[in-house]
């Protein structure tokens, strides 16, 4: 079964439901009634640039009661006209625990009679990217943010970069079923080049196949380039299926140790094709207006046991260049610059060199929560290239965050599309 598939499959009960379209605006709330939260229905056009923006105080605040007049949006530095805007303020419901159980009760009945109206994120494990000495604290990081920061009004589907079929869960609320399948994670990471390029030159020069100072080639790049290709193909095809969804925010959580891939040896071809599979991903994720935060479950690292067992090995002083502890520190770097490549380029973050997670979980919450969701119709230009976005406020001493800072030209806009609306 091919991974499209496998994705097509996890995302038919989603792509059937309320949240693919938002046809008409929400009815507004009585006079005197209680508000309910709304969240932006847009009418259905190809031809909307979707943009999502947090304003915040000088506190960190999220900043209420802004108007559409009170915003303005740019695109290449040229002024766009806002199409269609919403507030978006959404609770975080909790599940009620009765007081003689330990467990809240799981819903035996599922309707659809209340407009779903919480966060939607899909958690990308990585397990091509995971250690299997550390699968432990991959399942213990992914496991804290179902536990503690999932709403019970919020839809996650899991999705795993390699494993059996059964390993993923579709959309669902009910976090039994959810945690089910990050225990199912098994770490698959390919050892460390540094110490697969150190073993290699140690077992050539035993042999008189080297020279002291000879470059040594990774024996594992094959292998790590394929996995690195198949997790972002991953994220790819996720952002691509998280398309349909229109007018809200998407999140993808990527819980991984970082593409552990040098994409900064040019001489490697494999680091050019790694470039674009990495470009591919962002392209995605900005036609979906998707945000990814990679989430690195080491916590606060250092080379820690690959350092050990470099140690453990001969004497490596004559086996080559540019490999020992220094080589080890590098590999680390590049894998987190990885996480924040993707992160800050769709605008979520990286959550890295962090050993407690809350904080960083309560903010991607906030982010999904409370935010001013705007649209726009692009000008015309060349179909297929990405241009900048930028939200600005007419309102001194305001910060605001854009969750989108990229946007795909599309062809002219026919003049008989339909009107725009939105609730909030």
């Amino acid at each position: 079964m091919t991974d499209r598939f496998r994705l097509s499959l996890l995302f038919v009960a989603l792509a059937g439901s309320a949240l693919a379209s938002g046809q008409t605006a929400a009815p507004a709330p009585p006079a005197n009634g209680p508000q309910t939260p709304q969240t932006p229905t847009f009418s259905v056009s190809v031809d909307l640039v979707e943009v999502d923006a947090v304003v915040t105080d000088r506190d960190g605040g999220f900043v209420r009661g802004l108007a559409q007049d009170d915003f303005q949006i740019f695109e290449d530095g040229k002024p766009q006209s806002i199409a269609a805007f919403s507030t978006v303020d959404i609770p975080v419901e909790r599940q009620q625990r009765p007081l003689n159980l330990p467990e809240p009760i799981e819903p035996d009945v599922r309707s659809n009679e209340r407009p779903f109206d919480g966060r939607i994120y899909v958690m990308v494990v990585d397990d091509l990217h995971t250690d299997m000495s550390r699968t432990p604290r991959v399942r213990a990081a992914a496991r804290q943010f179902i536990e503690q920061h999932l709403g019970a009004n919020d839809l996650m589907a899991i999705v795993h970069t390699a494993g059996a079929t059964d390993a993923s869960q579709e959309f669902t609320s009910n976090k039994r079923l959810l945690l089910a399948a990050v225990d199912r994670t098994i770490g698959l990471k390919t050892e460390s080049a540094t110490i697969g390029r150190t073993q290699q030159a140690l077992q050539d020069s035993s042999l008189g196949r080297r020279n002291p100072g000879d470059p040594v080639a990774d024996p594992n790049d094959a292998e790590r380039q394929s996995k690195a290709r198949q997790a972002l193909t991953t994220l790819r095809d996720v952002a691509d299926w998280f398309a349909t969804v229109r007018g809200r925010r998407k999140a993808i959580l990527f819980v991984s140790e970082g593409i552990d891939y040098d994409i900064t040896d040019f001489g490697n071809v494999g680091a050019s094709l790694i470039m674009d599979y990495t470009r591919e991903t962002l392209a995605a994720a900005a036609r979906g207006n998707v945000s990814i935060y990679g989430i690195d479950p080491r916590g606060l690292t250092n080379p820690g046991a690959d350092a050990i067992e470099l140690g453990s090995l001969p004497s490596t002083a004559d086996v080559g260049i540019g490999l020992g502890d220094r080589s080890l520190q590098n590999e680390l770097q590049l894998s987190q610059s990885s996480l924040r490549e993707l992160s800050d380029n769709t605008g979520g973050f990286a959550v890295v060199n962090a050993n407690a997670f809350a904080t960083a979980y309560d903010r991607i919450v906030r982010d999904n929560s409370s935010y001013y969701a705007m649209a726009y119709r692009p000008p015309t230009g060349k179909a297929g290239s990405f241009h900048k976005i930028e939200v600005k406020v007419n309102r001194p001493g305001l910060v605001v965050r854009v969750f989108r800072n990229t946007a795909p030209e599309r062809p002219r806009v026919r003049d008989d599309d339909p009107d725009l609306h939105a609730s909030g």
